[in-house]
């Protein structure tokens, strides 16, 4: 009889424990926070001309079941490597609010240069292809995979308060569990870009 009592306070404490998570859970994620997906959908370093630029796109898709006028902020950090021993920066930052969001969003990185080729090797390549961005064709040449960017990271936040974060790698997410405010710090730089989410919005 003991055996059995001790058995069904264990089962019990179980599913105490259980019910507990299962409510923790709930209150550390808000009920309206939104699904959050990330493609990075262009990546590499294209030349046009004698200048060699890394670039970078990527596709946000968003969708809130939440109340009508519910406005979230999205944040959209780019990182660039450091040099030989130097920690990695937050190379440009995108900042876009929404209201009841259900689409997707295209966001573009600043260019970062990168060290130039010969003009022998420019003008060898002077045919190139054209590579398309949401509004407009910009004449490149070959997008190879060299590029100083180290990663990225979108979050989205309701009130200040953070409802989903999406890191383009466990780096990149390990890099900022050991300086987390260094995101706040950059958001309040004045060489964030605060733009509208209708120009973001893929048709």
């Amino acid at each position: 009889m003991r055996r059995k009592n001790k058995v069904t306070v264990a089962l019990l404490s179980a599913f105490a424990i259980v019910l507990a998570f299962g409510t923790f859970a709930r209150a550390t994620l808000a009920p309206h926070a939104p699904s959050l997906s990330v493609h990075e959908s262009r990546y590499g370093t294209v030349t046009n001309g004698d200048r060699k630029e890394s670039v970078q796109r990527l596709e946000i898709r968003i969708v809130s079941h939440a109340e009508q006028g519910t406005t979230y902020q999205v944040q959209c950090f780019f990182l660039k490597r450091g040099k030989k021993d130097a920690l990695v920066t937050v190379d440009d930052t995108v900042i876009f609010d929404v209201v009841n969001p259900h689409g997707t969003y295209e966001v573009i990185a600043h260019p970062i240069k990168v060290a130039g080729m010969s003009s022998s090797k420019a003008s060898g390549r002077s045919k190139s292809k054209s590579v398309k961005s949401s509004k407009k064709s910009h004449p490149v040449k070959a997008l190879t995979s060299e590029s100083p960017r180290e990663g990225f990271v979108v979050r989205i936040l309701c009130e200040g308060a953070t409802l989903r974060t999406h890191f383009s790698g466990h780096s990149v997410e390990n890099l900022l569990e050991q300086d987390p405010s260094c995101l706040e710090q950059v958001t309040l730089k004045t060489s964030a870009r605060h733009l509208e989410a209708n120009e973001l919005l893929k048709r």
